[in-house]
């Protein structure tokens, strides 16, 4: 009886022990479960504040490369603009000196040819003097050379003239010394004599003087 009661308190301290070390086991697989859930847990959250910084790093990273992409984007639309200022500028400049250049040409034009029209104007009335003058000279000479035909028939005319008054003359002297006296004082009366009167001709007709 003594040994089953030993046996008994054995059985049950072993059971204690055995329930002990089954609750001590339990409690340490329970705290193990634990810090292995911590320590994913742990992970986790260090992966997500990895994750979390890579992301931030990232996005700081599209963020700079965006700045810096509309940075260059920026600079590049000022050149082009500033170019296109430029290229604007240098054909107005162009087109400003082209029509400054077309007037001076035009103005050029225009002075050459009020010059031109001038000398033809001035060619034209010397040409027209010119002609005025020849047609004067012209018609001078030719009043100069019927003057002188005027002057020599004229000439020519009082030449025969005398020629005749001296002819009849002679005739009329050679007649007087054959008539007698008294026919000669007849006709003399007939003629109305005297100093002045004038010379009758055969049939009584006065004769023309010459010319002087």
């Amino acid at each position: 009886k003594r040994a089953a009661e030993i046996t008994d308190l054995r059985k049950q301290n072993q059971d204690k022990f055995q329930a002990k070390e089954n609750f001590y086991k339990q409690k340490w697989e329970s705290i193990r479960a634990a810090q292995a859930q911590n320590a994913q847990a742990r992970d986790k959250a260090r992966a997500l504040r990895d994750q979390t910084r890579q992301g931030l790093m990232e996005q700081k990273n599209r963020g700079a490369r965006n700045t810096k992409d509309q940075s260059r984007e920026f600079l590049y639309a000022k050149k082009e603009r500033e170019a296109q200022e430029r290229q604007t500028n240098q054909e107005r400049s162009q087109y400003l000196k082209a029509r400054r250049e077309d007037a001076k040409r035009r103005a050029e034009e225009e002075r050459l040819a009020q010059l031109d029209k001038f000398r033809e104007d001035y060619e034209a009335r010397t040409a027209q003097e010119e002609l005025l003058r020849a047609r004067t000279d012209a018609l001078v000479a030719k009043m100069e050379k019927e003057e002188m035909e005027l002057i020599q028939r004229l000439q020519n005319t009082q030449t025969v003239q005398r020629n005749a008054y001296e002819q009849l003359e002679a005739a009329l002297g050679q007649t007087s010394q054959q008539v007698p006296s008294s026919s000669h004082r007849a006709l003399s009366a007939r003629g109305g004599g005297g100093p002045g009167h004038s010379k009758a001709g055969p049939r009584g007709a006065e004769l023309p003087q010459p010319a002087a």
